[in-house]
């Protein structure tokens, strides 16, 4: 998984596939921290990269071509402004090529280290030593925060849950919460909003290569509460086409343009899912207290902790509980987990009342509800996330 805490993010931009490997094994026994690389034999594949996954850095093999290495740093900083560029050479055979001129005039149009080819480990250990967030990141603080709604079992209410934060959210900061709908062959955002959206998640997909903050917005569909919805596809076969480098494009502009993004997704683990979790700041893993659901959980937690998924970014929701006879009560859950239980929403009609008539229970707060007093804690530890 990337953009875990204390992971580097990093480009390798080469023209074999041999050389890239070479430096990301190196790369890879430089820190104990993970290195997340991405390597790239052509300027096209290496912007597509910066662009989706922005990594902190991009170490560039200099070709000793002034005129081309100058334009291949040109587009990458084009394509991603905060990004370190560190120039990788060998002189070997070269030593003409890489002269004091050249290195100046690399420095001048953006490169701010250079590394010499066989990699010295500890100049790669100085080089992530300086790759602090503060430093590679500046407008990290701007971004907007990214949460998702999980489940690897359909039927929980995790679809109800995603609509009515993103509803809550949105009553505080209109026309600053977007709601993705990445359930993308079952998606069911749009009914529970009441909206019959005309444009999709589909349309985002196929504009990738021109999207910004303004298509963005043009594309998601406004509901009365000030949320905005990027709604599923309406045709599940085309939503095959959409890849997880298209939903990371989506997601990292949806943090640059609004406060909250809210993710639905499909109750399966699959790329999508992976992609959508590498970005948001916070999951909620959500069940119901009934024995297939807390197992479907085990599993899911356990298929995260291979994956080495930040614990620390993972909340637990059981929703719609019920003290029935034969149910699992909360310390069974727990026990069952691994994990204390974060957030306990009680079962009550009208959440399921409010889901059929298409407007979010966020919407009508009722100060006696139970239901209601847990999804407001439940909002309030979305609103205190970086705060």
């Amino acid at each position: 998984m990337s953009d875990s805490p204390g992971s580097h993010n990093i480009l390798i931009l080469v023209r074999s596939d041999a050389v890239g490997r070479e430096i990301q094994e190196a790369c890879r026994n430089a820190v104990s921290d993970p290195v997340n690389s991405y390597i790239a034999t052509d300027l096209t594949q290496a912007v597509d990269i910066a662009r989706d996954r922005e990594p902190q850095a991009a170490l560039v093999d200099l070709t000793g071509d002034l005129s081309n290495d100058r334009a291949h740093i040109a587009e990458l900083r084009s394509a991603a402004p905060d990004m370190r560029i560190v120039g990788i050479y060998q002189v070997e055979g070269h030593a003409s090529d890489f002269g004091s001129g050249y290195m100046v005039d690399l420095i001048r149009i953006g490169v701010s280290d250079f590394l010499r080819r066989p990699i010295a480990e500890r100049e790669l250990h100085g080089f992530f030593s300086r790759l602090s967030p503060e430093q590679t990141r500046p407008d990290q603080a701007s971004l907007g925060t990214c949460i998702a709604f999980t489940s690897n079992k359909g039927g929980v209410g995790k679809t109800t849950l995603a609509v009515n934060v993103a509803t809550a959210l949105a009553t505080r900061y209109p026309n600053e919460v977007l709601l993705i709908d990445a359930s993308l062959q079952m998606g069911v955002c749009a009914p529970m909003l009441n909206l019959t959206p005309t444009t999709s998640l589909m349309d985002a997909f196929q504009q990738r290569q021109r999207l910004d903050s303004t298509l963005m917005r043009q594309l998601a569909t406004p509901h009365d509460s000030g949320l905005l919805l990027l709604a599923a596809p309406p045709d599940p076969l085309l939503a095959a086409d959409i890849d997880e480098q298209s939903i990371t494009r989506v997601l990292n502009l949806a943090r640059r343009t609004f406060r909250y993004v809210v993710v639905d997704t499909f109750p399966l683990f699959d790329q999508i899912v992976m992609s959508v979790l590498d970005i948001a700041s916070r999951n909620y893993i959500v069940l119901d207290n009934v024995v297939p659901a807390v197992i479907s959980a085990v599993h899911l937690l356990r298929l995260l902790e291979n994956l080495q998924y930040p614990r620390e970014r993972l909340r637990i929701v059981v929703n719609r509980y019920q003290r029935v006879a034969g149910n699992p009560r909360i310390d069974d859950i727990s026990r069952s987990l691994g994990m204390n239980v974060d957030h306990v929403l009680p079962y009550d009609k009208r959440a399921i009342t409010a889901a059929n008539l298409g407007r979010p229970f966020a919407m009508d707060f009722i100060r006696w509800s139970a239901l209601h007093r847990a999804f407001n804690e439940l909002r309030d530890d979305v609103l205190a996330i970086n705060s």
